[in-house]
């Protein structure tokens, strides 16, 4: 190609046409122009694809943190859920004076056991690589802003909040239940069952755990809203790629 243009140039330059080699001179330029253009898109494909395979896998991993704090929340939710059902009915049987100690057993076992706040062991793993690479990379804009108000807000108020909040988060509370309780695998068995029913200290700190298992309830609820909603745009962002 370049051997021929040199042949036309050189015939033209003999011909001593000044007119036909300024055109020719352009059309050069042109082609130059028109070869560069095409490289640098040529070069901006290649770059684009690399960078979809880059977010991909950046996709993949956002996923699978998801996917662990949905779970790692839910299992959560279900533990503190199964300690305020407990104290709806230990209190209830207090305001209403039942005398059946049997029944109240397992119940009493489920209210005072340590549950743990399920929220220290958040993933942040997927989000972390996505911040170092740049959250340009995710070219779904509604996608990169719900991702952002996950982690960025939802998942760091739970961790701000995760205070253990189980019956023995203090020391007063956790004596009061060896004085006052005997404690079997599932069982646990007041030492004097009507003193119990009618001690008021113990029905406020019922009713204490029970107020703050909710407010932590409801974060989480909002928390796993939000995480839902997350999950079901990656994976239909994965499903496009």
């Amino acid at each position: 190609m370049l051997t021929f243009l040199r042949k036309i140039r050189k015939s033209l330059i003999d011909a001593g046409s000044a007119r036909k080699y300024l055109l020719y001179a352009i059309g050069e330029i042109a082609l130059v122009v028109i070869g560069i253009l095409i490289a640098l898109q040529i070069n901006n494909w290649n770059e684009w694809k690399k960078d979809r395979i880059i977010e991909r896998g950046l996709l993949i991993e956002l996923l699978t943190s998801v996917k662990n704090n949905q779970d790692n929340l839910n299992a959560g939710l279900q533990s503190w859920k199964s300690t305020t059902r407990a104290i709806e009915i230990i209190t209830s049987a207090m305001d209403n004076n039942l005398l059946d100690a049997d029944s109240l057993t397992f119940h009493f076992r489920e209210a005072h056991r340590t549950r743990g706040n399920n929220l220290n062991g958040l993933d942040f793993a997927g989000y972390k690589a996505l911040e170092n690479q740049g959250f340009d990379i995710l070219t779904n804009k509604s996608l990169r802003k719900n991702v952002i108000t996950l982690f960025e807000m939802y998942l760091p108020r739970l961790e701000s909040s995760s205070d253990q909040v189980d019956f023995d988060n203090s020391s007063f509370q956790a004596e009061y239940l060896v004085r006052n309780f005997t404690v079997e695998r599932f069982e646990e068995y007041p030492h004097d069952y009507s003193k119990i029913m009618k001690d008021r200290f113990y029905y406020s700190i019922l009713r204490k755990l029970d107020d703050n298992l909710g407010r932590k309830i409801g974060r989480v609820r909002r928390t796993l809203l939000s995480i839902e909603n997350v999950r079901e745009l990656l994976e239909q962002e994965l499903e496009e790629h």
